[in-house]
């Protein structure tokens, strides 16, 4: 019983001492992001662990995956931050996970049971947040491909009507019906960067690259090949595109309804049991 008090208050020790010894050195890290990460109160001692060995450094081929999900939710400027800043939460609950799970067994005597299932807990729940993230990524994704046959089409009547692309992309972003969803805050951050006189076509580059996605890469090719040119050719292409969104968007829409349909089925399971014990058991208690 007191072997597992004493390595929870071993690693609360080392967790007090790395944190003395780090004191304000990553405060303003700490302040900018404060409202984004649970458990900042911890992230301190963290990325001192994880400066001092190094370990994204050690492990990058396990965190380019991590942070490749970063730069399609934050882009490329502050995803290496945000994947520093994700693994010091990963640390934080695996450290939580540790001085609980053997605090619980020393309070219960000792009890192997309570030790395997913390443990067991404290070792998935990394994975379990890791695959949050990329279900945070793929619902990201999916807002983007729902939204973009619509700003295609605005874009085809706008092109249409005389407007140049870049004055077309400019009107799409002013005239937004939601402009926080993801693909008009990645359109806005694009007719910014035209605005700040950056070329055409690294601004489309760019957004390519921030997205990540294959529907926003050929968006950004077709109009990269055709913009110059103008006229049919460019409505053209545009149309083609804008019929496969379309496709595209049916695709997503039907596959999250039968998502929803399918969600239903567990309370529907639990509601059929319920009434089965509430009629079946005055019955049974008769007999």
């Amino acid at each position: 019983m007191y072997i597992y008090l004493i390595l929870a208050v071993v690693i609360l020790i080392l967790y007090l001492a790395v944190s003395i010894k780090v004191g304000d050195q990553y405060n303003l890290v700490l302040e900018t992001y404060k409202k984004q990460y649970p458990l900042m109160f911890m992230f301190p001692a963290c990325f001192y662990i994880i400066d001092k060995f190094k370990i994204m450094q050690r492990f990058y081929e396990q965190i380019a995956k991590i942070q490749q999900k970063m730069i399609s939710l934050y882009g490329n400027r502050t995803a290496l931050q945000h994947t520093k800043l994700f693994l010091a939460q990963l640390m934080a609950t695996v450290i939580i996970g540790l001085m609980g799970t053997f605090l619980f067994t020393a309070v219960a005597e000792g009890d192997t049971t309570i030790l395997v299932v913390g443990l067991i807990f404290t070792f998935f729940t990394p994975f379990a947040m890791i695959s949050k993230l990329s279900t945070q990524e793929k619902e990201r994704k999916d807002m983007i491909l729902l939204e973009l046959p619509e700003v295609v089409n605005k874009m085809i009547l706008l092109i249409n009507a005389g407007e140049t692309v870049q004055q077309a992309l400019v009107k799409c972003v002013t005239t937004a019906n939601n402009p926080n969803s993801p693909l008009m805050i990645e359109l806005t951050e694009t007719v910014n960067k035209m605005m700040s006189n950056e070329p055409f076509h690294q601004v489309l580059n760019d957004l390519s690259k921030k997205c990540g996605i294959r529907e926003i890469s050929i968006f950004t090719t077709t109009i990269l090949l055709n913009y110059r040119k103008g006229g049919s050719d460019l409505l053209l292409a545009l149309r083609e595109l804008s019929h496969e969104l379309w496709e595209k968007r049916k695709t997503i829409s039907k596959t999250k309804g039968e998502e929803a349909s399918s969600k239903l089925v567990f309370p529907l399971v639990l509601i059929f049991i319920a009434v089965m014990i509430i009629v079946g058991y005055p019955a049974l208690t008769i007999m």
